[in-house]
């Protein structure tokens, strides 16, 4: 058992008795049918059996980095699609996330001029 925040995207876990991959920071694609849900940071779960983060595999080729930016920002931009729906619900909640969000893609593309 452990916080749902805990879990990697990817990772795959029970919840009120059904399984999920999780999605992003806040929301679980239910494995049964795609439907997407969103779970609190603090939302005790299962990891189910055998489950590990997927690791990307690269296999000795580098990426130039423009390549990798613009991939970054095509999932930036999905992110911020999926938060006009927490928007709709919850305003507040959507400004806190807006702003984490922001941060992480500063700190991500800090690291990206480092390479």
């Amino acid at each position: 058992m452990q916080k749902f925040s805990l879990l990697a995207v990817g990772d795959t876990f029970e919840y009120q008795g059904e399984h999920y991959t999780k999605s992003g920071p806040l929301t679980a694609t239910r494995l049964e049918n795609g439907s997407q849900r969103m779970l609190p940071r603090s939302a005790v779960v299962s990891r189910l059996s055998g489950a590990t983060s997927p690791t990307p595999e690269v296999k000795g080729k580098s990426l130039p980095a423009e390549q990798v930016y613009k991939a970054f920002e095509h999932y930036h931009k999905g992110c911020r699609e999926w938060l006009q729906l927490t928007e709709e619900v919850d305003a507040s909640l959507a400004g806190k996330i807006r702003e984490a969000m922001e941060l992480a893609r500063q700190r991500f593309l800090a690291e990206l001029q480092q390479l």
